[in-house]
């Protein structure tokens, strides 16, 4: 598959990632802000939203380190390495997500969204590792 393919498709996977993101941290809002959670004590209720409010942040700010460092992959190839890194803190979130929560239909979007951008990533440095080299 040519470069330029493959980073067309990270490029349009970390967008969906950072909408992801941006669907979490905003739904964060709705059920546990509006509904109250009656059910946790409030230093709990606090936790839960921070957690879920670092949780859809880390999507957004990955998709949007993985969209600025594709645009300069071609001109330096050693940061491949660093896409790669990002791609596996997805992968490892996405896994996380379904193990935590496997009845929520949005883990299951983030395991597979996540899943591939790791795949892009790690072709994109066994593709480049070559030129890094020379």
């Amino acid at each position: 598959m040519k470069i330029e393919k493959i980073m067309l498709t990270g490029k349009i996977l970390a967008s969906t990632i950072i909408m992801l993101g941006i669907v979490h941290d905003t739904a964060t809002f709705s059920p546990l802000i509006q509904d109250d959670l009656t059910c946790l004590n409030p230093s709990a209720l606090q936790a839960v939203i921070y957690m879920s409010l670092i949780c859809g942040t880390s999507l957004i700010l990955s998709g949007i380190l993985l969209l600025t460092l594709l645009k300069s992959v071609k001109k330096l190839s050693s940061i491949t390495l660093s896409i790669l890194i990002i791609g596996i803190f997805l992968l490892l979130n996405g896994i996380l997500s379904v193990v935590c929560m496997p009845d929520n239909p949005f883990a299951w979007i983030a395991l597979i969204l996540n899943a591939g951008i790791f795949v892009v990533t790690l072709v994109l440095h066994q593709k480049l590792k070559p030129l890094m080299l020379s």
